[in-house]
């Protein structure tokens, strides 16, 4: 058996995730698409994610998370939120300030970068809403399984 390696910032070899289920196909059907989302999310935190903005992801229930991201200095006009394909993306763009005598800075510590942040939401993860609260940014979300898709019993004939 061979394995595909991933190398992270450290320069440390990890298996490739795909590599530790060789036998997916056997057991499995219709998760192509999960497991795709496992492969970039390995490789993504191989390379390095940021961890700028600081966040928190919460679960209140089973079917209830909430994501809160500090977000100090932003306003609602700099934050942007997007679904798309079951990728939650947090986006925060800050607008250069210029120095001036007014408002120089002996000190600045508040970052004021550019970030984005991606979450990869599950299947029937809906986002219920989200607001700016004390320089946290929260999103609502709430997994809302169809009655069709919830497990049932089968009757045998």
């Amino acid at each position: 058996m061979t394995y595909t390696l991933v190398r992270n910032k450290q320069g440390a070899n990890f298996p490739s995730i795909s590599n530790l289920f060789p036998n997916l196909a056997s057991w499995s059907v219709g998760f192509d698409r999960e497991w795709r989302l496992l492969e970039d999310m390995q490789n993504r935190l191989m390379g390095g994610t940021s961890s700028y903005p600081p966040y928190n992801i919460k679960q209140y229930s089973d079917d209830r998370y909430q994501i809160e991201m500090a977000v100090a200095g932003f306003s609602k006009s700099e934050l942007g939120i997007e679904l798309h394909n079951n990728q939650l993306t947090i986006e925060g763009s800050k607008q250069a300030v210029e120095e001036s005598e007014e408002n120089a800075y002996v000190y600045r510590g508040i970052a004021a970068r550019q970030f984005r942040q991606t979450f990869a939401l599950a299947d029937h993860v809906k986002v219920l809403g989200s607001e700016l609260k004390d320089g946290i940014l929260i999103v609502d979300l709430e997994r809302d399984v169809p009655e069709e898709k919830r497990p049932r019993q089968i009757e045998i004939k």
